[in-house]
């Protein structure tokens, strides 16, 4: 719970700007109000546990948007042009809710690719080409599943 606190009141000291007591009062009173009102919630030890690993996929993650983004400008600038669109369907191993939604989240992220739809395991992607509709069992997965717990890389 203490954690919350001061992960919350840095947040709001970084988001205001302020250290006028007034808005280090109000900080501290809204940050104590989110503690104690998660301090049952399992999601927050998760996210205390899994805070690291992830900081460490967040630059991976940016990357391979950066990548990606570079990738789909050369598409773009081709004369001819050789996108081929597709829809693919495929199953995760991925077992965690909060562990597919990273990797539904991170798959749209990265141009050139939308999750369209998530239904348990099978996962529902469009991609421009058909190389970047390869994910299933990709290094975006495996890195999801480190994260989480669910795999080593």
């Amino acid at each position: 719970m203490l954690a919350v606190f001061f992960v919350c009141l840095t947040f709001w000291l970084a988001l205001s700007g302020s250290l006028a007591p007034l808005h280090l009062a109000l900080g501290a009173l809204s940050s104590a109000a989110v503690a104690w009102t998660n301090r049952d919630l399992e999601m927050v030890s998760l996210a205390v546990r899994i805070a690291p690993r992830f900081l460490v996929y967040l630059p991976w993650l940016l990357k391979e948007i950066v990548i990606a983004n570079i990738r789909v400008a050369r598409l773009v600038l081709d004369p001819r042009l050789p996108v081929d669109p597709v829809v693919v369907r495929f199953d995760t191993t991925l077992s965690g809710d909060l562990a597919r939604t990273t990797f539904a989240n991170s798959i749209t992220l990265t141009p050139g690719t939308v999750t369209l739809d998530v239904e348990g395991p099978e996962f529902v992607v469009h991609a421009v080409t058909r190389t970047m509709a390869d994910l299933a069992g990709s290094q975006m997965e495996r890195r999801i599943a480190a994260v989480f717990e669910e795999a080593k890389v």
